[in-house]
């Protein structure tokens, strides 16, 4: 399993923007093929800081979503609420 981790700084006012479309995205719209689940973390040290952590079964399954115009136009629609992208990381799941 595929892991792929990202940290967000989202703008002041825009978390719920944010943590709502990345609901709709992964869960309302059709579940991408490949997502086994995810999770929003909201940091508890900076508190405009959340991380996305997405458990995928390939990572050939999550660039496959990454390079639909469906899932750019998304990405157009979550800059607005966005500051800056901090880190990703992408790992393997062992246990």
């Amino acid at each position: 399993m595929y892991v792929h981790i990202v940290s967000f700084k989202i703008k002041e006012g825009e978390e719920i923007t944010f943590v709502e479309l990345q609901k709709f995205e992964e869960n309302m719209e059709a579940k991408p093929a490949g997502l086994d689940h995810f999770h929003i973390f909201k940091d508890r040290n900076d508190e405009s800081r959340y991380h996305l952590i997405e458990y995928w079964e390939s990572k050939e399954d999550k660039d496959k979503l990454e390079e639909s115009p469906e899932h750019k136009h998304f990405h157009e629609l979550r800059k607005l609420a966005i500051e800056k992208k901090f880190e990703t990381h992408e790992c393997d799941l062992i246990v």
